[in-house]
Order: structure tokens, then C-alpha cells, then sequence
């Protein structure tokens, strides 16, 4: 038998990469999620004694500047430099009621979210068939939003060798320095990665440009009217037989 060392060196790619929402962690409405985002961030912002039309006001342009950051700073710098310019609130206010946010009643979220009982398997061969395996989903939250939706179908963080998050990221998707901020940290040539998504526009154009092999996941996708038929894709059963496949 091959031992592991040597079935890494034989691997076609150094580094898989993989969305989460809508690709390893299924929502059915976005519309929803964003309501209840709303109502249950306004309650903690109030029990703060923040006014909650100002703070979510600033916190959803400091969002709005993160979608858009070309500055090179780390997402979550820009995000609060845009909530005190909009809200008049300083991070130091800010960031207490959002994370209590993130770490507790977030998890509301949970009751418009589909089982994927896929996600552990995907993890796992992404391990497997690869050196680096990178949850690469939209970097806007912190550490503690993200393994609370990861949790959902679980895994965790701690799984993975780079979760994207405000912290960690310059840059969103779908600008293509987004991946190519994480080629960097990992050494890794764009064809020697591979990127699971369900989003046309955020995660197969943009890895299209830089040279990055992709696979849509169709059980999800969002296809924003852009063409989609130059892409790999299949279903969940088909991406676990491609990977194991490598």
C-alpha cells in the first residue's frame, strides 16, 4: 500500500478550496437570513444602549466597505473605520454587541439551514487529496460567525488549515486577489488548486481568470444569468466520487 506521503506527492493539487454557504452549509433563503440577522442584532446593539438604526446602519456599510476593500488593510480595519464614519460608534462599542451577536443568538440563524450530510465526507477528502484544505467562504465575519455556521453540518475551524475571514482577508470575493491572497499564503501555483463552489459570478469567474481549476456544486447554485456550462459541476454525490476519483 501507498504510504501517505507518497500518495500526496502524486496528488493533482497542493491546495482544495471550498465555499460554504450554499456549497458545505445549504441555506434555503437568503432573504430570510437576512431578516432574522436584522431582528435579532437590534436587540442586542439596544440592550447595549446603542441607538440599533444607527449601529446596524454603520455595521451594514462597514460590511458594504469590506465587499468593496482595495486598500490592502485587513477587511475588519476597514469595517470600523466605516462604522464609526457612518454610525459615530467606536469599535470599541461596536465590537462587544456584535460578537456576544455571533456567539450566542446567531444561532437563530440555524432554523433556515439545510441538513448536508456530504459536508464531513467533502472535508475529508479535501484533506486527503490535497496538502492545504481552505474553507474560502465570503471573508466578512469573524472566527466565532463562521465556526458557528460551520458547526451546523460539523465541522469546525480547527478542521481545516485557513478558515477566510475579516481577519485574515484583504479582499472579497469576486475579486480575484481574494484567491490569489490565498495561493500566496500557501506557496501554492493557481494550477496546482482546485475551488468548490455554488456561486458562478463569486467563485467560478474569478478563479476561471487566475488559472484556478473549479467545480460547481449545482445542488445550490447561483448562477447570477452568467453562463455556467464551461464549468465541471455536478451534484454533491458527483463532487464526493470526482475527489475521491484524484
Amino acid at each position: 500500500m501507498l504510504n501517505y506521503c507518497m500518495v500526496m506527492a502524486m496528488s493533482k493539487y497542493k491546495l482544495i478550496m471550498s465555499d460554504l454557504d450554499n456549497t458545505l452549509l445549504p441555506i434555503y433563503t437568503q432573504d430570510r437570513f437576512v431578516e432574522i440577522w436584522f431582528r435579532d442584532i437590534v436587540k442586542v446593539f439596544r440592550s447595549y444602549g446603542l441607538d440599533p438604526a444607527r449601529a446596524v446602519n454603520g455595521v451594514n456599510q462597514g460590511i458594504r466597505a469590506m465587499l468593496y476593500n482595495e486598500s490592502g488593510r485587513k477587511n475588519i480595519e476597514v469595517f470600523y473605520e466605516e462604522v464609526e464614519k457612518v454610525s459615530g460608534y467606536t469599535r470599541e462599542q461596536i465590537e462587544p454587541p456584535t460578537l456576544e451577536y455571533y456567539t450566542t443568538t446567531f444561532e437563530n440563524v440555524y432554523d433556515i439551514t439545510l441538513p448536508n450530510p456530504f459536508a464531513m465526507r467533502i472535508a475529508e477528502l479535501m484533506h486527503q487529496k490535497a496538502e492545504h484544505a481552505v474553507v474560502a467562504t465570503m471573508p466578512v465575519f469573524t472566527i466565532e460567525a463562521v465556526a458557528m455556521r460551520m458547526s451546523w453540518v460539523g465541522l469546525k475551524p480547527e478542521m481545516f488549515d485557513l478558515v477566510t475571514t475579516a481577519h485574515t482577508s484583504c479582499w472579497c470575493k469576486p475579486n480575484p486577489n481574494y484567491f490569489q491572497e490565498i495561493l500566496d499564503r500557501f506557496g501554492v501555483m493557481p494550477q496546482e488548486a482546485l475551488m468548490i463552489g455554488n456561486d458562478v459570478r463569486e467563485d467560478m469567474y474569478p478563479c476561471k481568470e487566475l488559472g484556478i481549476d473549479t467545480f460547481l456544486v449545482t445542488n445550490h447554485k447561483i448562477t447570477h444569468g452568467l453562463p455556467f456550462d464551461i464549468f465541471r459541476k455536478g451534484t454533491y454525490e458527483e463532487l464526493v466520487a470526482f475527489l475521491e476519483a484524484l
